[in-house]
């Protein structure tokens, strides 16, 4: 005859107990089913999913169901996450730790649902969580076992620490373990969201990199506050618009020198300089700065390792002593001309000043001859007789013009 092997497994104050019975299969199934029917359900917590990436700062939902048999009243459930313990049990109701009470919220009832939330995760509450109830029978309670393991993690952006102007870049938005709730990754450049890139993905490709495209990258997920700590990217360029500034002069006396310093935008910065005069092969000089003593147009080349370029040329001009005596001269003339100039409009000012005087005195004068004081002074004084040269008196005139009319 052939025999089957059946387990039944129930819980109670006592470990499991294992039936096992080896009879004719048709028989046992029967009895068994008689017996489900009467006692109802079976003991049993199921968790979906049983395993929780979860990101810093979020919040959890961990999914939860049991079963018990119908004879039974539940008279409390809550979570734990402490081990069981073969010899003693203990297990600490969540919803009473101080670190979970503003945290954790029951979702479900005392039928099926024993569904969490968790809020505001952090490192510290990786751990494995549990479903425990009681029922109205003081012995008879469950836990469910294993649990659910909840892993926390953070976001960490992996870059190359160089890239070369014109390489294509891929920057990673990774975690410790694969996260749970479908991600939408939010790039950031400068702590300035990069709006025209949300990937559904936690990679960023920058094709063609720019010099433009360096700075400090981060990532966050769509719907979350927590971002990634920094990560500089440095873009290398080679040296462009290589200028030349001038000092003191680019025009000199012959005997002095005129300090020429070459400067360019680079990454890295340029650190080789040399020195050329147009028309000539070779160079003349080397470094950031040259010192020049001979009329001519000269450039420079600056270099790093990613490349270099040259500069436009300046002129220096040297004037010899022939040119130096014409413009000591011309110097001269001209300080002499401005002083007569001086001196003339002096001159003039001066000349003004004195005609303004004269005709001041002679209006002062005239307006007191026509005072009424003097006139009146003057009319009282006789006038004397007229003396003329001839000698004869004014009244022997008159006398003798009388005579004649006669």
């Amino acid at each position: 005859m052939r025999h089957y092997q059946f387990n039944a497994c129930w819980r109670s104050n006592s470990p499991e107990h294992v039936m096992s019975v080896k009879m004719a299969p048709p028989l046992v199934l029967v009895i068994l089913l008689m017996i489900h029917g009467v006692y109802g359900k079976y003991w049993g917590v199921s968790y979906s999913p049983s395993h929780i990436c979860a990101l810093k700062g979020s919040t959890v939902t961990m999914s939860c169901s049991f079963t018990f048999p119908y004879r039974y009243r539940i008279k409390n459930v809550f979570w734990t996450k402490a081990q069981v313990k073969e010899d003693k049990e203990e297990f600490p109701d969540l919803f009473e730790d101080p670190e979970y009470s503003q945290r954790l919220q029951y979702l479900g009832d005392k039928q099926q649902n024993c569904t969490i939330r968790l809020s505001h995760v952090t490192q510290k509450d990786e751990d494995e969580y549990y479903f425990r109830f009681t029922t109205d029978i003081p012995d008879e309670k469950w836990l469910g076992k294993p649990g659910v393991n909840l892993t926390v993690t953070d976001l960490q952006v992996e870059s190359p620490e160089r890239v070369t102007e014109g390489d294509s870049v891929r920057l990673t938005c990774k975690s410790s373990c694969t996260l749970t709730d479908r991600a939408t990754f939010i790039w950031y450049r400068n702590s300035q969201p990069l709006t025209e890139r949300r990937d559904t993905n936690n990679e960023l490709l920058l094709q063609s990199v720019r010099r433009e495209d360096a700075g400090r990258y981060s990532c966050a997920l769509h719907g979350h506050t927590y971002i990634s700590p920094d990560v500089h990217l440095n873009v290398m360029y080679p040296p462009e618009n290589p200028v030349i500034s001038i000092s003191p002069s680019a025009e000199i006396v012959e005997g002095e020198s005129v300090t020429l310093i070459c400067s360019s935008d680079s990454n890295p910065p340029a650190l080789n300089f040399i020195w050329f005069k147009e028309n000539q092969s070779s160079s003349v000089g080397s470094g950031q700065s040259f010192s020049a003593l001979q009329s001519g147009r000269f450039y420079c080349e600056a270099h790093n390792q990613h490349g270099s370029q040259r500069s436009d040329a300046v002129t220096v001009t040297v004037h010899h002593g022939t040119d130096t005596n014409m413009t000591v001269v011309s110097k001269g003339v001209f300080i002499i001309i401005t002083i007569i100039s001086l001196i003339v409009t002096v001159i003039i000012i001066i000349i003004i000043i004195n005609g303004d005087l004269n005709v001041s005195t002679y209006t002062a004068l005239d307006l007191k001859s026509r005072s009424s004081d003097l006139y009146n002074t003057l009319s009282s004084v006789h006038p004397r007789p007229a003396v003329h040269q001839s000698g004869s008196s004014e009244y022997e005139n008159i006398h003798t013009v009388r005579r004649n009319n006669n």
